[in-house]
């Protein structure tokens, strides 16, 4: 009688965490969705005479405008903003609303 009785309870446990997992594995997946994708990635440089400016991979520069906090020169980021057209440094202009570190690129000293 004991037996079937502790049969009955891992069964009802067994069943308690699967569910308990599925609804983790469902909340994963949720927290997946990002954002939307950064305007540009690159290696931030300084152009003269006041520009500071961002070259990607593919050798595209920008112009970076309102980069706050400020971004130290040979810096990997990913930035997220509007492009606003041709700008003082002599490329085009992006008007920053965040940026963060890369990690998917390196940038040389």
């Amino acid at each position: 009688m004991a037996a079937r009785h502790l049969l009955t309870l891992a069964i009802v446990v067994s069943g308690a965490l699967a569910v308990t997992g599925a609804e983790a594995a469902a909340k994963k997946k949720a927290k997946v969705a990002k954002g939307p994708a950064p305007i540009a990635t690159g290696c931030t440089y300084v152009q003269a005479p006041m520009c500071f400016g961002l070259m990607t991979s593919k050798k595209a520069t920008y112009s970076l405008w309102n980069t706050n906090p400020w971004v130290p020169p040979n810096t990997a980021i990913d930035v997220w903003g509007a492009a606003t057209g041709p700008g003082p440094g002599g490329a085009t202009s992006i008007q920053v609303t965040s940026w963060k570190p890369s990690k998917s690129i390196k940038c040389k000293a």
